[in-house]
């Protein structure tokens, strides 16, 4: 029981009756004056240090009991894999130094999911941790936000990817590139514009329609979630423009490509089949005979099929129309 408490020191009497004592710099985890935390009339506790002092009074040091104390819960916390809560005291280059009961360590990597380069707005703040490395011989302790927050994302990712709707409208940002297509971030979560699906015209790359930070709209196409993947479109977004073209019209293309069956003709962005039998009203052997690339011709449009995005046309037929 204390029996004299000042700003440097307290006296006590141990439970057989011994005098003790604890100087202040054996007294807390934060050099904290002792007549700020006891009264005379209170029970504290210390581990003995040494068996008298020149008063004869047994030292005792309540610093080391409450580090044995704080070790011994962090060591089971540790264990659970609890999350614990701890104030940032100050930084160091590498990162932040918390106050667990015992001095403990958040490295940069592990402080956000993203990198931190200045840590000075963290001082004083409370933060929740999980224990990554504990060693109380040492005195090392290393704890992670960063499991937790991936935690948290990792949730917010599944119960985005469940709310999802297969047909429904979403905005995002165009997250990433590859050969195949573009990933799109639609709050969260992203999700794959094949490169098929990045427009309603043929598409060789693509840069050729997107760049990386693009805000787009996109519709959703299916949603795996437990394998974690999204089909997305950005074309389905808008009208298919080959169904704007009309059946038995009569237009102007120009000759893209030959094939040994006939040749291909751009029009409104398509390409539209002109089979050797409808290039001319006699028989064709070669389309090179009626055609070249780059040749403006009339066409008369045979069928659109959207489905499989196909159109026949007809040079011979067109000439008819003309005539």
């Amino acid at each position: 029981m204390v029996t004299e408490v000042s700003s440097e020191s307290v006296d006590l009497v141990l439970d057989d009756g011994r005098p003790a004592v604890i100087s202040r710099r054996n007294f807390g985890l934060h050099n904290e004056e002792p007549s700020s935390v006891l009264s005379v009339g209170d029970r504290a506790f210390g581990a003995e240090l040494a068996r008298e002092d020149p008063k004869n009074r047994v030292v005792l040091s309540r610093l080391w009991a409450l580090k044995r104390q704080a070790w011994d819960r962090l060591t089971q916390q540790a264990t659970s894999g609890e999350v614990i809560r701890c104030r940032v005291v100050s930084t160091s280059k590498k990162g932040v130094v918390v106050d667990a009961g015992v001095r403990g360590f958040v490295p940069a990597s592990h402080l956000e999911l993203e990198p931190v380069r200045d840590f000075t707005g963290y001082v004083g703040e409370t933060l929740e941790l999980k224990i990554l490395e504990i060693d109380p011989r040492r005195e090392k302790l290393v704890l992670s936000r960063r499991a937790l927050l991936q935690k948290t994302q990792r949730k917010e990712r599944q119960e985005l990817m469940s709310s999802l709707k297969d047909g429904e409208i979403r905005k995002g940002r165009v997250q990433s590139l590859a050969d195949y297509g573009a990933f799109v971030d639609i709050g969260g979560v992203s999700g794959l514009v094949h490169l098929s699906e990045l427009s309603w015209y043929r598409v060789s790359k693509p840069t050729d329609v997107v760049s990386v930070g693009d805000e787009v709209e996109v519709k959703v196409l299916d949603v795996k979630v437990k394998k974690r993947r999204i089909s997305l479109s950005i074309r389905q977004t808008t009208p298919d423009p080959l169904e704007t073209i009309e059946v038995g019209s009569v237009v102007v293309g120009e000759v893209s490509r030959l094939v040994d069956f006939g040749a291909f003709v751009l029009i409104s962005g398509f390409e539209g089949l002109v089979h050797l039998s409808e290039l001319a009203e006699y028989r064709v052997s070669t389309p090179e005979s009626i055609v070249a690339p780059g040749d403006e011709v009339r066409v008369k449009v045979l069928s659109v099929d959207p489905g499989r995005r196909r159109i026949e046309l007809s040079i011979r037929r067109a000439a008819e129309y003309q005539g």
